[in-house]
């Protein structure tokens, strides 16, 4: 009979008294499954495996362990809940463990035959175990060393492969083309890591120090000794990336050891005090170019002190970003001193300049300047289109570049009023986060713009209104003198744009894109860009999930953010 499970097949009356049991009891009594049944298939299974025993079934009538196993095989399942419908046969299958018992067993000291060379020899606990084609057998002791060798071999190269793969994730992440270092980067690492001994080589260049300091700088490694590698009576230009490691006293050192400096660069330099920019502006006398990154102790009576001296007033070229003790009346101070010569101006995130009126100064005193960058400024309504027009009017004839990111109070009115007749010798454009451009003030601006010969650098990221109309004649307009372009999440552009440029246009000097958050860009997209922009070295494209390593595209272009890019 076989073994089958039933509803409503209980051991009691219908009409019986029953006491309290659980909902596990009442459910298990319901499939008809009982412990009792559970321990006689629990002890029946236990002596199948004594040879010549017996078991016993419900009935306890003993029968031979042979018919129970032949009947177990025939035991079926009822797979439906009616006793009436088709049942089918059930075989447990052996377990992984189980098959390979009845594969090999063999003890040490059993002769057998090797998988390998099919030589004979005698096993031992040393020999290797190895399967093919669906057979398991042992190898001899020459083949086992020979196969133990390969395993170690094919470990080293996964090991290997696994330290390639992150070098090449890294070099990626830093937009640059896993090669072999040439000697001159070998001997530059050597030096990095020794720098607290540098001094003992001597002159190494000053080419050679920049790109010393600059790695010293990733690496955090810039520090009260190793500033002292760079400090030169002939150095003319200085930058430190990173000031972080740099005290006060080693600040003034710049000034001490390198009084012929021209421009001096300090990034994250928040020791920077106000005593040191005061001995600056006392021995610095050929310094035209400053720029400062974070310079938050330096307070309002300290800028003003230095723009009043002697260096200030010939600074050519003034970058501060990241301060919040740069006022109002420090701007002021900046403009009546050296306003008139400034060649190149940058001021952002400056949360201390909140006044319009200190604002609306800047075209009266700024009239040469070839780079203006005003950007993430403390309030939106701090720079509006009326700024900007005059500030274009006034420098139309030398301005070069220009950065208004996050200034999202401008609208259209600056690109068609300000830029399009102003804007002739325009080269890089920064419009980041202008939410209020659209299609009609970019179209107006690129089409029939006859004035400008053509920008090498636009960044149009995050303008979120603008679709393909405008920025297809965006890249016809600069089509031939593109350096770098960003359009990053703007979202609204299309596949059918890509299609149209890979009709009639080309990108002959294109070198960095990034299409990131741009989703229509896919596989194909990827194939087009790499063939009209033959010079494309760099191509960005995270957050894109449907750029693959299938993508057809040349083999020296850099393809960064797809999702099968893994360490």
């Amino acid at each position: 009979m076989p073994y089958g499970r039933r509803r409503n097949n209980t051991n009691t009356d219908e009409g019986g008294v029953k006491g309290p049991s659980s909902a596990l009891t009442s459910f298990l009594r319901e499939q008809g499954i009982s412990a009792e049944q559970i321990r006689l298939r629990y002890e029946q299974s236990k002596r199948q495996k004594e040879p010549g025993g017996t078991t016993e079934v419900e009935s306890g009538v003993e029968i031979p362990v042979e018919e129970v196993t032949n009947r177990d095989l025939e035991i079926k399942i009822n797979t439906g809940l009616d006793s009436d419908e088709e049942e089918v046969d059930y075989e447990k299958p052996l377990s992984k463990r189980q098959r390979l018992e009845q594969t090999v067993n063999v003890s040490s000291g059993t002769d057998l035959y090797c998988m390998e060379c099919d030589q004979d020899f005698t096993i031992s606990v040393y020999s290797k175990k190895m399967e093919r084609d669906g057979k398991i057998g042992y190898l001899c002791p020459s083949c086992s060393k020979i196969q133990i060798r390969r395993e170690r071999l094919a470990k080293r190269h996964e090991i290997e492969a696994r330290r390639r793969r992150k070098k090449i994730a890294a070099a990626l992440l830093d937009k640059k083309q896993f090669k072999l270092p040439s000697l001159q980067d070998f001997c530059i690492n050597v030096i990095t890591e020794n720098i607290n001994s540098v001094e003992a080589l001597g002159e190494i260049g000053t080419h050679n120090k920049m790109k010393i300091c600059r790695i010293l700088a990733k690496n955090r490694s810039l520090n009260n000794k190793t500033i002292s590698l760079f400090l030169d009576g002939n150095t003319k230009k200085l930058e430190f990336w990173d000031c972080s490691k740099i005290d006060k006293n080693s600040l003034d050192k710049i000034a001490v050891y390198c009084p012929n400096l021209e421009s001096l660069t300090l990034n994250m330099c928040g020791q920077l005090h106000n005593d040191n920019l005061q001995y600056f502006g006392s021995k610095l006398n050929n310094l035209k170019s400053f720029h400062l990154n974070g310079p938050f102790l330096i307070n309002d009576n300290a800028w003003q002190s230095f723009f009043e001296s002697k260096v200030g007033k010939n600074l050519k070229q003034f970058t501060l970003i990241n301060t919040h003790r740069f006022s109002n009346d420090s701007l002021v101070c900046l403009l009546e001193n050296c306003g008139n010569s400034l060649e190149s101006l940058t001021l952002s995130r400056l949360d201390s300049l909140d006044s319009k009126p200190v604002f609306d100064l800047l075209p009266h005193f700024l009239s040469s300047l070839k780079h203006l960058e005003i950007s993430y400024p403390h309030s939106k309504n701090l720079i509006d289109d009326d700024l900007i027009i005059n500030l274009l009017a006034v420098n139309c004839d030398s301005l070069e570049s220009l950065n208004l990111d996050r200034c999202s109070d401008l609208t259209d009115r600056f690109l068609t009023e300000g830029l399009k007749p102003f804007g002739s010798h325009i080269r890089k454009l920064s419009l980041t986060d202008l939410d209020q451009i659209d299609d009609a003030g970019v179209g107006v601006l690129f089409d029939d713009w006859k004035i400008n010969g053509g920008l090498t650098d636009i960044n149009l990221e995050r303008c979120t209104l603008l679709t393909d109309d405008s920025i297809y004649k965006m890249l016809s307009h600069s089509s031939e003198t593109l350096v770098r372009l960003k359009l990053n999440s703007v979202k609204l552009i299309s596949k059918s744009l890509f299609s149209k440029l890979s009709r009639n246009t080309t990108f002959p000097l294109l070198t960095f894109l990034d299409m990131g958050f741009v989703r229509s860009v896919d596989d194909s997209v990827l194939a087009i860009l790499s063939r009209i922009c033959p010079k494309l070295e760099i191509l960005e494209v995270y957050g894109n999930n449907r750029c693959t390593e299938r993508a057809l595209i040349r083999e020296n272009l850099t393809v960064i953010g797809r999702q099968t890019d893994s360490i």
